[in-house]
């Protein structure tokens, strides 16, 4: 650093190297008969001829503020200069990627005069009119209703209740799983019939549902953002997707192929291709429902503020994907 022409000699033979993309320089101390405004102003003239980023990690408010001066992304410490780096070489490989492109929107409309949260049943049948993958089932009314839906559905069978003001049913003892016989699904019928009323919610049905096993759950969710408009998030999913927070967000429109690299970036990537002898998983079916599930909050026009799909089964390779439970919430006027 006795050297005043040290970074104006430097950088420019570094930068020759066509490998030399960032540039990090790291100044922990610096006093008296050093010519800091030099060094920034060299550097500025520098990053403004190579259109090279640079960043300076300055522990010192007087080294710092010389290179703030001349205009070069100054940080308190190494670890934050090098974190920008990272963050703008990521940017640029992003920015480099061709852009999925999406045919025209499909035309999304919700039930008019929906408010709130549309029931299981309603929100399914959205996604399902829109190539989303739904587990079949039938809604009842009466505990008749309910054996002629299991007799068409057939054993296992799922019950739960339906209201759009109950969202989260398992929370209240409104969902059985396991269900073998007509007359146990009448029998849930009436017992969640009964069990919606002393809530004092609005009784919508009871579902008799198909019972779909995958090899692994997951989560594909979506909503507005203020700022960026429509957003989707994948991710493991099930009861704790809470809890372990494991996902990733895309923003429209996306590909296949984008969705199937944020799967790549998840802390459950390595059961993707399948451990301990299970086969890899089919993430090709999920991620065309991710992609289903952008279109269809985009094409909603504003007037769905959030989808919550999970858990998505989804089997071996091969074998699909399918959604088990959805809940659609629509905008407020």
């Amino acid at each position: 650093l006795s050297n005043s022409g040290l970074f104006g000699d430097v950088l420019p033979a570094v930068a020759q190297d066509p490998a030399a993309d960032l540039f990090f320089l790291n100044i922990p101390v610096a006093g008296a008969g050093y010519d800091v405004d030099r060094f920034a102003r060299d550097a500025a003239a520098f990053e403004a001829a190579t259109g090279k980023p640079v960043a300076v990690a300055a522990w010192q408010e007087s080294v710092a503020a010389p290179f703030r001066a001349h205009g070069i992304a100054t940080f308190p410490n190494e670890g934050e200069a090098i974190a920008v780096l990272a963050q703008v070489a990521g940017h640029t490989e992003r920015m480099r990627q061709p852009r999925a492109t999406w045919p025209a929107l499909p035309h999304v409309q919700v039930p008019a005069g929906a408010q709130g949260f549309l029931n299981e049943v309603d929100s399914l049948g959205l996604l399902a009119r829109h190539g989303v993958p739904t587990v079949p089932m039938h809604l009842c009314r009466t505990a008749d209703e309910a054996r002629a839906a299991f007799d068409a559905i057939g054993a296992p069978a799922v019950v739960k209740a339906c209201s759009a003001e109950v969202p989260h049913k398992s929370e209240h003892g409104l969902v059985a799983l396991n269900v073998q016989t007509r007359e146990q699904a009448a029998e849930l019928f009436e017992r969640f019939w009964a069990k919606m009323d002393t809530m004092g919610v609005q009784r919508d049905g009871v579902i008799v549902a198909a019972t779909r096993k995958g090899q692994h759950e997951f989560m594909v969710g979506a909503r507005i953002d203020p700022i960026f408009g429509p957003v989707v998030v994948v991710g493991d999913g099930g009861k704790y997707v809470e809890a372990l927070k494991d996902c990733a967000v895309l923003l429209p429109p996306f590909s296949e192929a984008d969705v199937q690299a944020a799967l790549r970036t998840l802390r459950i990537a390595p059961l993707l291709d399948g451990v301990r002898g299970e086969p890899p998983l089919d993430v090709a079916a999920l991620s065309r429902i991710a992609v289903a599930v952008g279109q269809v909050i985009a094409g909603a026009g504003g007037a769905i503020a959030s989808l919550d799909l999970n858990p998505v089964m989804v089997g071996a390779a091969g074998k699909g994907a399918v959604v088990v439970d959805a809940l659609v919430e629509v905008s407020k006027a």
